[in-house]
């Protein structure tokens, strides 16, 4: 017969179990730790040297961030903007009511169509050819004037006059926004574009084309030109560098 009484065990009398004892790392396996450790140190390093010479060799990876900055500084008006594959840029402009002249750079221009796929867009901005004679044709006066990757192309007495007509046709409180690609001001990234250069102008001397150089006297050209620093982005280390003008002190303090 079951006890009808059963005994109720208390706390006290519960059996204790004993804690599991941790297993102590054998040196082994310390070493294959600390090894793994600098395998990913190594491998973080590897990946961050990496991305550096990725951008040091495609310019077009910051393009994004650089037309979004623009687009937080630009003013509410007609603007000129001239450069290399303008086509989507001058496009997003026009979206945003804004009248547009687009010169477009690129050696692989062909029509505004082939630029711009929105023939309702077309219609609203006037995209042509860029030729540095044919700037002065344009009499407008713009509140932007933004020139991409337009100058390295050019000599410097080129990009001189480019610069000195756009200023002509800048508004009294416009602003000139030009993207350029110059050396990187880091000593790890320089040695990379020095190689690039030195490809380039063996490139040049077979083939007998014009090349593509980092700029390297844009302050004293704007200087020479009286424009107004205002503003100065940089990306991939200083290798592009986008600078913000006007022609009078104050122009964009508001």
């Amino acid at each position: 017969m079951a006890d009808e009484n059963p005994k109720v065990i208390t706390m006290e009398e519960q059996p204790s179990i004993e804690d599991i004892p941790q297993i102590e790392k054998t040196e082994e396996e310390e070493e294959l730790t600390g090894a793994k450790k600098i395998e990913q140190q190594l491998s973080d390093s590897f990946q961050a040297v990496s991305k550096k010479l990725k951008e040091t060799v495609n310019i077009d990876l910051f393009l994004p961030d650089i037309y979004d900055w623009i687009f937080s500084k630009l003013k509410q008006g007609p603007t000129l903007v001239i450069g290399e594959k303008i086509g989507k840029f001058a496009e997003r402009m026009a979206e945003n009511g804004i009248k547009v002249t687009a010169r477009e750079s690129s050696v692989s221009y062909v029509s505004p169509k082939t630029e711009v796929k929105d023939k309702k867009i077309l219609e609203k901005l006037e995209m042509k050819p860029f030729f540095l004679e044919k700037i002065s044709d344009i009499t407008d006066t713009f509140l932007n004037v933004i020139i991409i990757f337009a100058l390295k192309r050019l000599s410097r007495e080129d990009q001189e006059k480019l610069l000195s007509r756009c200023k002509r046709i800048l508004a009294k409180d416009g602003q000139m926004i030009v993207v350029g690609e110059y050396y990187p001001k880091s000593p790890f990234l320089m040695p990379i574009s020095l190689t690039k250069e030195v490809f380039k102008t063996i490139k040049s001397k077979v083939f007998r084309k014009n090349i593509a150089r980092p700029l390297t006297h844009m302050e004293k050209i704007a200087d020479k030109l009286e424009l107004k620093f205002f503003d100065v982005k940089e990306d991939a280390g200083g290798r592009i560098r986008t600078y913000v003008f006007t022609k009078r002190w104050g122009a964009l303090i508001t």
